[in-house]
C-alpha cells in the first residue's frame, strides 16, 4: 500500500525593511550622564552661562531653558568619554540596514558635532513637530519626573505626557507612520536629522524633564595618497 504524503504547512520566510528611517534606541552609562548633567546644571543655574549660551531662538521648543554646550565642552578631556560613546552609538546606526545600504561605514572618517544644547522642560512645556540639521540627529535624557509614571496611569484615551514623539510618511493598511517612546534616565535615540519629531506636555508642577540633543554631520575618509 502507498504511503500517503503529508501536506506540509511550513513556510520559511524573513522580514526585510527597505523603506522608512531607522531610529537607534539605547542606554548610556550612568557616568556619562553624571557629567553631562553636571555640566548641564552649571549652564542653567548660572545667569550669566545661560545668556551666553542660550539656543532658544535657534529652536522650536516651547521650553523655559534651552542652552548650548560650549564647544570648549566637546574638546575637553572630561566629554571625550561621552564623545567616543556617541561614535559608538553612530558607527551602529550606520552599521545596519537600511542605513548600511545608503552609507558605507567604510568611508565615514569620523563625526562632527555641529551642535549640542541641553533642553529644560517643567510643567507645560512642550516641543511642537520640527526636523533638525546635520545627518544623523539625537536625544539623551538626563532627568525624568518621577511623578510621569502616576500622570501615565491616569491617562485613559491616548497616554502620551512627556513622551517623544516620531512621524513619517502617512497612515496607511500595514505601514506604521509614528512611534511614541517614554523616557528613561540614560536612554539615548538616534535618528536622521529630517525626521520630524516633537514632545508632549505634562502636567506636574516642580519636576524637570531634562534631556540633551544633538547634531551630527559625518565626515567622508580622506584618500590616502602614495
Amino acid at each position: 500500500m502507498q504511503r500517503k504524503e503529508s501536506m506540509s504547512t511550513k513556510v520559511d520566510f524573513h522580514a526585510i525593511r527597505p523603506f522608512g528611517p531607522t531610529i537607534l534606541e539605547g542606554k548610556l552609562p550612568n557616568n556619562l550622564i553624571k557629567i553631562l548633567d553636571n555640566r548641564a546644571t552649571k549652564l542653567l543655574e548660572d545667569k550669566k552661562l545661560s545668556k551666553e549660551y542660550d539656543h532658544s531662538m535657534n529652536l522650536a521648543g516651547n521650553v523655559q531653558q534651552e542652552v548650548r554646550y560650549p564647544n570648549d565642552d566637546l574638546i575637553s578631556k572630561e566629554f571625550k568619554p561621552l564623545i567616543d560613546a556617541l561614535g559608538k552609538v553612530v558607527h551602529q546606526y550606520i552599521s545596519i540596514p537600511p542605513a548600511s545600504d545608503t552609507i558605507s561605514p567604510a568611508f565615514v572618517g569620523s563625526m562632527l558635532i555641529e551642535s549640542m544644547w541641553v533642553v529644560s522642560q517643567w510643567a507645560g512645556d512642550f516641543n511642537p513637530m520640527h526636523v533638525h540639521q546635520g545627518e544623523l540627529s539625537g536625544v539623551i535624557y538626563l532627568r525624568v519626573p518621577p511623578s510621569l509614571k502616576d500622570e501615565y496611569a491616569k491617562e485613559d484615551h491616548y497616554p502620551c505626557v512627556g513622551d517623544i514623539h516620531f512621524m513619517c510618511g502617512q497612515a496607511a493598511t500595514f505601514s506604521g507612520h509614528k512611534h511614541q517612546a517614554t523616557p528613561e534616565v540614560g536612554a539615548i535615540y538616534l535618528f536622521p536629522s529630517w525626521l520630524s519629531h516633537g514632545v508632549y506636555p505634562f502636567r506636574t508642577p516642580n519636576e524637570e524633564r531634562r534631556s540633551v540633543s544633538f547634531n551630527l554631520h559625518l565626515k567622508k575618509k580622506e584618500p590616502i595618497n602614495d
